[in-house]
């Protein structure tokens, strides 16, 4: 599971359904974000980044 991408969402008080619509990514593509089964194109990373207004490195690359 990625923790930093579930945590943003979640402080932001969306359903991935609905943060996935925001974003202009599908609902699946976001839940495979979060429980890492994808990991996304660089697109896709920047596009999630700038809806939660963290880096991608926040997001993607910390443990």
């Amino acid at each position: 599971m990625n923790k930093q991408l579930i945590d943003a969402r979640k402080e932001m008080g969306l359903t991935i359904s609905e943060a996935s619509v925001e974003i202009g990514i599908s609902y699946g593509m976001l839940a495979m974000l979060e429980s890492k089964k994808r990991n996304g194109s660089d697109n896709t990373k920047v596009k999630v980044s700038s809806f939660y207004k963290k880096t991608v490195q926040e997001l993607f690359y910390t443990h």
